[in-house]
């Protein structure tokens, strides 16, 4: 695959930082996969504490791998919504209403992971978020390790996210009750970015449609 060169003009300082909430990337399905730094995986950071976290709109958190340490994916935009990827107090990896990943990831060992690589590849293989099915699909790209593989099925492994419609991240079956109900309407009251279920980046981002967007995500259940 052929991938065009990013020129990017940033400060050689580290992503936007902010506390950054627990990790809704899978317990089981967690690991992508580069050739030459091999699995990277997006959930165990401080426990789950700073694992990776989608945020509908943005990516936050760290990756860890065994060989090249952290890559920080991001703190909150400036704008609460995405990051404009211009300075390095607001550098990230941005999610699109459909899925697509763009932005820029960071690691102290190998620099900036270009989240949008894989769309300019020839073939294409865009980085993405396959929303249907709740996992990561495509590659990122970095100059110095390569591609990174974001849904190494083959060899076992991918990441995916946990389910949308479990709200208040209960582990007991079932999964989605009446209380992700009341859990999802405190996130809009409160403005929370889990809550833009549409994945809206136009404000305002939390309307009604979001209450249709959970309710369908609801109905069609957790496995």
């Amino acid at each position: 695959m052929k991938v065009f060169q990013l020129i990017l003009v940033a400060g050689a300082s580290a992503l936007a930082s902010s506390a950054i909430a627990q990790t809704n990337i899978d317990a089981t399905d967690k690991n992508s996969w580069s050739e030459n730094a091999g699995w990277m995986n997006w959930r165990d950071a401080n426990g789950g504490a700073q694992g990776a976290r989608d945020n509908q709109t943005y990516l936050s958190g760290f990756i860890w791998t065994e060989n090249i340490g952290w890559i920080n994916l991001g703190g909150t935009p400036v704008s609460s919504v995405q990051y404009t990827n211009t300075t390095g107090a607001d550098c990230g990896v941005n999610v699109s209403s459909t899925g697509g990943l763009s932005g820029l990831g960071w690691s102290e060992n190998i620099g900036w992971i270009n989240f949008a690589g894989g769309a300019m590849a020839t073939p294409a293989q865009p980085a993405r978020l396959d929303i249907a099915a709740g996992r990561l699909r495509g590659y990122a790209w970095s100059e110095n390790i390569g591609w990174i593989n974001l849904d190494a099925a083959t060899a076992g492994q991918f990441v995916k996210r946990t389910c949308y419609a479990n709200c208040d991240g209960s582990t007991g079956l079932p999964l989605a009750t009446a209380n992700d109900f009341q859990c999802f309407l405190n996130a809009y009251v409160s403005h929370q970015a889990y809550a833009n279920c549409d994945r809206s980046s136009s404000a305002p981002t939390l309307t009604a449609n979001d209450f249709q967007c959970f309710l369908d995500n609801y109905v069609s259940g957790c496995p």
